[in-house]
């Protein structure tokens, strides 16, 4: 009796290790490390239009340089679109991305996410194209 529970729980041992390998397996083959190591690609939406925000490199982390690219799809403004930084709730100061526009007719910038003095790493950036809209993303930064 004793030899047949000792196997009963061997085997369930195994069988549930073997579950949790092929689950760990299958998800990480779902997840695209590669990409989200080297850029983060936040969509969002700017009174109907399209916008995307590339942060690189991915998370981007306190007190550390960060290139901003901004995709508008049909934005024919004269000036070009900014990103705001800020966090919900709290007067950070200003913290503006000047962007400027590229050959490849997306718009770039570099900024800074300050390290906050209350621990918090809930960002918020705001892209705003002059005349046509904002759009807000929600950023995790890492400290």
């Amino acid at each position: 009796m004793k030899r047949l529970i000792g196997g009963l729980f061997v085997a369930f041992t195994l069988l549930i290790g073997a579950t949790i390998y092929i689950s760990f397996r299958s998800w990480d083959g779902v997840v695209d490390h590669s990409a989200s190591e080297t850029a983060g690609v936040l969509r969002g939406a700017m009174d109907g239009q399209e916008v995307l925000l590339s942060i690189a490199p991915w998370p981007p982390r306190a007190m550390r340089e960060v290139d901003f690219t901004v995709s508008l799809p049909g934005y024919a403004g004269k000036a070009s679109p900014y990103v705001d930084l800020s966090m919900a709730g709290m007067e950070m100061g200003r913290n503006r991305v000047d962007l400027s526009r590229g050959k490849d007719g997306r718009y770039h910038g570099t900024g800074v996410f300050v390290r906050c003095q209350s621990g918090r790493h809930d960002w918020e950036a705001t892209v705003t194209a002059p005349g046509a809209g904002k759009a807000v993303f929600r950023v995790a930064v890492a400290d």
